[in-house]
């Protein structure tokens, strides 16, 4: 095979693309590569040159084509052949075990879940503790999670695996609250997915265009509500206490049927053509970042300082600014 030079950074591993890479290369993992992979979590990426970058993310980041060749993303863009939408929950191979057949008893399982350690992730983190206390209100809601927390060490990582022992814990349930940690069109994850494959009807907080995609008979979306969460847990209470009308729903298909589920034959196609271009990094515009002079040791610390109290998209580009001008310190 023809050995391709590649690197992943920033939050990516080398087995994220490993197999697909490997039906037409031998995949070399180095620090002078020609293709770059890298995500949001950190800024390395700046610290490499001369190289094609492909940014691939499982957050809610949109992809800034002033650093990067290419993307792979969630976001409904188009770009000529620069991006490829392609939702982190397609990696979870969602619905793809057989569901089980919908029986009087499903009805008459434990009302309610909720599984968070983030607190602080977004609008949705704040929403769905909201949420939840609400919904407590009506009935118990089990929580072994970090957040809210009312069943310590609840969950058993079966053989090691912490989402195999989620999903055989979700399975004891009727409903499970499944609230994004941010709301942006396309941005929908394993939260949605997770709660399907656990036979459970999610309780559903966050895309808002996610009834293009998923059935939306087989799920309650808290979108439909704008922000009333009173209402919601209404719809709940109403599905909870009608065994006709709660099994109905379980017995949907999660998919809408009009919907082309796993395009792994793009992101195979995409990523072959990139390729196949060879190392071609393209034109980009200037970011305006800096880091190409001397920078004190002064302004290196009021760049720290400002990550710490800045958010948001400040404080992203502050920590832009500091990693990339972290190699030009002048003493």
């Amino acid at each position: 095979m023809k050995p391709l030079n590649v690197q992943f950074t920033d939050g990516l591993t080398p087995d994220v693309f490993a197999d697909l890479v490997g039906k037409r290369y031998e995949m070399v993992v180095t620090d002078k590569p020609d293709f770059l992979f890298y995500n949001c979590h950190s800024y390395a990426h700046l610290d490499y040159r001369d190289c094609v970058k492909i940014f691939v993310t499982n957050e809610c980041v949109v992809p800034n084509f002033n650093e990067c060749d290419y993307a792979i993303g969630y976001d409904y863009l188009t770009f000529e052949n620069r991006y490829l939408r392609f939702p982190y929950y397609y990696r979870h191979g969602p619905l793809s075990v057989p569901r089980p057949p919908v029986t009087g008893d499903l009805a008459r399982r434990k009302f309610c879940n909720f599984i968070y350690c983030n607190t602080s992730g977004g609008e949705g983190s704040r929403l769905r503790q909201e949420f939840c206390r609400k919904l407590m209100a009506y009935k118990h809601v089990d929580c072994p999670g970090r957040v809210l927390n009312n069943m310590p060490e609840a969950i058993e990582p079966r053989g090691g695996n912490w989402i195999a022992g989620k999903l055989d814990f979700l399975k004891k349930y009727k409903f499970t609250i499944a609230f994004e940690n941010a709301r942006a069109n396309g941005y929908t994850t394993e939260k949605l997915i997770h709660a399907f494959q656990g036979h459970t009807i999610p309780i559903y907080w966050g895309n808002p265009r996610v009834a293009e995609e998923f059935n939306p008979r087989a799920f309650v979306n808290a979108n439909d509500y704008g922000n009333d969460l009173d209402a919601v847990v209404r719809r709940v209470a109403e599905i909870d206490s009608n065994d006709a009308l709660y099994l109905d729903m379980l017995a949907q298909d999660p998919l809408r049927p009009d919907f082309a589920y796993r395009t792994d034959e793009k992101m195979e196609q995409f990523l072959f053509d990139i390729f196949e271009r060879g190392n071609r990094p393209l034109p980009k515009c200037p970011t305006g970042l800096g880091g190409d002079r001397d920078i004190s040791v002064s302004r290196h610390v009021l760049y720290a300082a400002l990550t710490k109290i800045t958010w948001g998209d400040a404080r992203a580009f502050y920590q832009r600014r500091l990693h990339k001008q972290k190699r030009n310190l002048k003493f």
